[in-house]
């Protein structure tokens, strides 16, 4: 298993050109979409493989410039159903950057297979030298409160936030932020209370990085098309709706953490095209 997925990972690596700069897309492990994960039955069997799962990345992205960026932090050593990780250091290794080199983590949010990285079991930080940037309604809600959803975040990950908070390592974001030059994070709530896009320019051009606020390409133009663990389906709506507008007012590309091998896509004249 382990074999087969470092091998399906590898195919997922993406690159991406935003005006100088690069921003490379890797894959921590697998998504396997099940076929009520979105509200429209059956939407998963169009990205089913050869043995009819329909199995998506779990996707980080490395902006390179004067500071190194990581968006996201996968699943990490770790497998439940539908989700297994384990790959992103070994993915990071194959495009030269090793956890000491990233000098900030921004967490689009807190849920298990975009913060998994992010501590060690044994109470350590995986990437040593990095500030932490996370949405300041996921940290209440994850980190200081207790979820409803089911989705508890790990001991082990509450508590190294909370040191790094106390250290100064952790900013908390509730405003449109730019947390480096260049890498900007917007607030997009919905899918969780302090969900986070984020938005790379350059020269004039822009990629937008979407977490989870969209889970395929598709939800670009279709606003009815949501996903099973939306916490506020509605607000997630107004996000991708804020999301489709800045798209459209700056013609820029965007790709989310689980789109189809991680390959970016964008509205032309009402359709959703390759990027």
């Amino acid at each position: 298993m382990l074999a087969r997925m470092a091998a399906q990972t590898d195919q997922w690596r993406t690159e991406f050109r935003v005006g100088d700069r690069r921003v490379l897309g890797v894959a921590d492990g697998v998504f396997t979409m099940n076929d009520d994960f979105m509200n429209v039955p059956g939407y998963n069997r169009q990205f089913e493989d050869a043995s009819g799962r329909a199995q998506l990345p779990v996707g980080s992205f490395v902006v390179e410039g004067d500071q190194t960026v990581l968006i996201d932090a996968g699943i990490g050593p770790f497998a439940t159903e539908g989700l297994v990780g384990g790959n992103l250091l070994a993915e990071l290794a194959a495009i030269g950057v090793q956890p000491a080199d990233v000098d900030v983590v921004a967490v689009s949010h807190l849920h298990l297979d975009h913060d998994g990285w992010i501590a060690t079991r044994d109470g350590g930080v995986t990437f040593p030298n990095a500030v932490v940037h996370v949405g300041a309604g996921d940290y209440e809600h994850f980190v200081v409160g207790t979820p409803t959803d089911g989705f508890t975040m790990a001991r082990h990950k509450k508590a190294a936030l909370a040191e790094l908070l106390d250290a100064g390592r952790v900013v908390l974001v509730d405003d449109v932020t730019e947390i480096v030059p260049g890498v900007v994070a917007m607030p997009t709530p919905g899918h969780t209370p302090g969900h986070l896009a984020f938005a790379i320019r350059d020269r004039g051009e822009r990629l937008l990085i979407l977490g989870d606020s969209m889970y395929c390409p598709a939800q670009l133009t279709d606003m009815d098309l949501t996903a099973m663990h939306d916490v506020d389906p509605a607000l997630a709506r107004r996000s991708r709706e804020l999301i489709a507008r800045e798209m459209e007012a700056h013609a820029t590309s965007a790709v989310g953490c689980h789109f189809p091998g991680l390959h970016a896509a964008r509205v032309l004249g009402g359709e959703v095209v390759a990027a």
